[in-house]
């Protein structure tokens, strides 16, 4: 299987232009590398780009509302994963996996989220050679698998979506990832717990907060901390 360098150049500039909230620009960015990496025969990177796509069409629709970019979303999660079911190397599902099962979550369908997620870490874990097998990438993973999994009723999921937390806590990552992970990791819980932990609830979404206020490069988890605090007034 190809490896594509100029797939990957523009396939970072997506994300950083995604993370800085120039969501235009970062569509842009994940056309031109879909280009490259079709053109240099890459397919694992093919499918991780339409990922990357979805993720700048999930926050369009945090951001307008408009339930029009949610079905672009879902599609391109689904792309993703077809699209990773033609390559060579197995491991070119996990990303994919997670990110529909992140769809999932976005509409609520909880149940499928759940099964999304057990599934990019069976890929993960069966796969250590993949350079996404990380502790930190699996520890986030599995919070969102937890969260899911107690959305369906499951309440001892929260024992294992904080164990989830203190792993991904103590893994070695980078700065950025490391920090909105975790403070993903923080609002999720603070969310589900909302209303059968309101104190509990309470004290994560006050630690999400103190990590976003010390980190200007938290752009997108900024705003998503504003609405969930709304729900505590």
């Amino acid at each position: 299987m190809a490896d594509s360098n100029t797939g990957r150049r523009l396939h970072l500039q997506a994300e950083l232009a995604r993370e800085a909230g120039r969501f235009l620009e970062a569509l842009e960015y994940t056309d031109k590398a879909t280009i490259a990496y079709e053109n240099d025969g890459d397919i694992f990177g093919l499918a991780e780009i339409q990922s990357s796509r979805q993720s700048t069409f999930k926050h369009l629709y945090r951001s307008t509302g408009d339930r029009l970019f949610s079905i672009l979303e879902k599609h391109a999660a689904e792309s993703a994963v077809e699209i990773a079911q033609k390559c060579d190397k197995p491991q070119a599902l996990a990303i994919p996996y997670h990110n529909l099962g992140k769809y999932y979550a976005e509409v609520e369908e909880w149940g499928k989220a759940a099964e999304y997620f057990r599934k990019a870490v069976e890929n993960l874990t069966s796969y250590p050679q993949n350079s996404h097998s990380r502790p930190s990438v699996i520890a986030d993973i599995e919070g969102h698998r937890y969260t899911a999994e107690y959305k369906c009723g499951d309440k001892t999921a929260l024992i294992r979506a904080l164990k989830a937390l203190e792993d991904l806590k103590t893994a070695s990552e980078d700065s950025y990832n490391k920090a909105v992970w975790i403070t993903g990791a923080h609002l999720r819980i603070a969310e589900m717990l909302l209303k059968d932990n309101p104190r509990l609830s309470k004290e994560h979404l006050e630690a999400a907060g103190r990590i976003i206020e010390k980190d200007s490069r938290l752009i997108l988890r900024k705003d998503q901390l504003k609405k969930l605090q709304q729900l505590f007034k």
